[in-house]
């Protein structure tokens, strides 16, 4: 064999072993990084206010509204933050009756304050208490509304 070649060998040899050597007494030099012992916090009996309930997607929702010279369709999806299971029955069963009142409360709106970007969250608000006024008193309750998607189309050219 050629000397270069065995004076090659030997040197990539000794560069890995030092390599290997000081990776693994590297590893024992930092203790604080990884700790030894685990410890687990009790959790809290109460929940957090911001935990996130049972969300449930409410059907389209097409309203017309008007700025006085021009008309528009206003398509909402809307999903709910509700309380409890039960809720969700007590939603579907009054479907129609929440659609109708939210129908109602987009058409009161200025039609500048509905095409703002982002929505406000004074519609939100107002969104979420209507749909409470319908629900009955203890048997459920609409913790937050979301809008999904909003879409506002003019009528006509």
């Amino acid at each position: 064999m050629n000397i270069t070649l065995r004076i090659c060998l030997a040197l990539l040899i000794s560069i890995s072993s030092i390599l290997l050597v000081v990776g693994y007494l590297g590893g024992f030099s930092t203790p604080d990084l990884i700790p030894r012992t685990l410890s687990l916090s009790k959790p809290s009996a109460e929940p957090s206010p911001t935990s996130a309930g049972l969300t449930i997607n409410l059907p389209a929702i097409v309203a017309p509204v008007d700025d006085g010279a021009r008309f528009y369709y206003v398509q909402a999806n809307l999903a709910v933050e509700i309380d409890r299971p039960a809720t969700a029955t007590i939603i579907r069963e009054r479907h129609d009756q929440i659609d109708r009142y939210i129908m109602e409360m987009l058409h009161t709106y200025p039609v500048q304050d509905l095409r703002v970007p982002g929505q406000s969250v004074t519609l939100r608000e107002d969104l979420k208490r209507t749909v409470n006024k319908l629900l009955p008193k203890g048997k459920g309750q609409v913790r937050n509304v979301y809008i999904t998607n909003w879409l506002m189309t003019p009528v006509g050219s």
